[in-house]
């Protein structure tokens, strides 16, 4: 069995907790207008070129972006880190792009790092089937949850698929003794509107096991990306979001969760 990953990251620490080693699947049914990783929206190996330049010597070299994995070989590289994960209260975070486009290798892998003993996160948008979402979630011990925009057209709009899947499948995950954390985007003038954090607040304010919430501000850093995609970025100009409102944001959600944090 094998998948299409794009990266895997060792010492991870903003992919849940502890030390971890995250796996970063390719392909995503979702296009966000602001994604910064847009070598994860498709599920095909990519060839980019790159620019360098090594003293006055300009040239462009061409690089993979992708590459198929086993799954022999990725519990290999979680149980290496082992030792990290035990230390720290770390394990292994499956994210992406959307790891749901590739569940049964998801499944596949969780599955083995359990009997490892080693923790198991994933980090999704939730737009999948039902049954590919239940299937996969059960197996593991803790999911990061994506809640971008509410309103069923404007996620359309902005990510160009609608949100009802999504929210099917989070009120089932509200139903499950599973912990969550939620993950919520901040990208000024369409996700921070003052409807949309309050109807994530309604959503979220009476699920269980809320462990953390992360508010992660909209930068600057996937322009390059783009232009080594020969993709176009509607928001390559658009400035960092404001120190300020991440901090608004993180009051308006203060209370909701016995963490709310500002992500990197």
């Amino acid at each position: 069995m094998k998948a299409i990953i794009f990266d895997i990251r060792s010492f991870s620490v903003h992919d849940g907790p502890g030390i971890r080693t995250s796996f970063f699947f390719k392909g995503c049914p979702l296009r966000c207008s602001w994604c910064h990783n847009p070598e994860s929206q498709s599920a095909a190996i990519e060839v980019i070129c790159r620019n360098k330049q090594l003293g006055s010597f300009k040239f462009s070299e061409k690089v993979s972006v992708g590459e198929s994995i086993s799954l022999e070989t990725a519990i290999a590289r979680a149980k290496a880190d082992k030792l990290f994960y035990e230390d720290s209260g770390g394990g292994i975070t499956l994210s992406g792009g959307e790891p749901l486009l590739q569940h049964q290798f998801c499944i596949a892998l969780m599955k083995a790092a359990n009997q490892e003993d080693i923790h198991t996160a994933i980090d999704t948008s939730g737009f999948a089937t039902q049954e590919v979402f239940q299937q996969t979630v059960a197996h593991a011990r803790l999911v990061l949850f994506d809640l971008k925009l509410m309103q069923s057209e404007l996620h359309q709009h902005h990510t160009t698929k609608p949100n009802h899947l999504i929210l099917s499948n989070f009120n089932w995950l509200q139903q499950q003794n599973k912990p969550l954390i939620i993950r919520i985007p901040l990208v000024e003038n369409i996700t921070d509107s003052v409807a949309n954090f309050e109807a994530i607040r309604a959503l979220i304010s009476t699920t269980r096991n809320i462990e953390r919430i992360d508010l992660l501000p909209y930068h600057q850093s996937a322009n390059q990306k783009y232009t080594n995609l020969s993709k176009t970025y509607i928001h390559q100009n658009m400035p960092a979001y404001p120190a300020e409102k991440s901090e608004m944001a993180l009051q308006f959600f203060a209370d909701l969760a016995p963490i709310v944090s500002i992500g990197a």
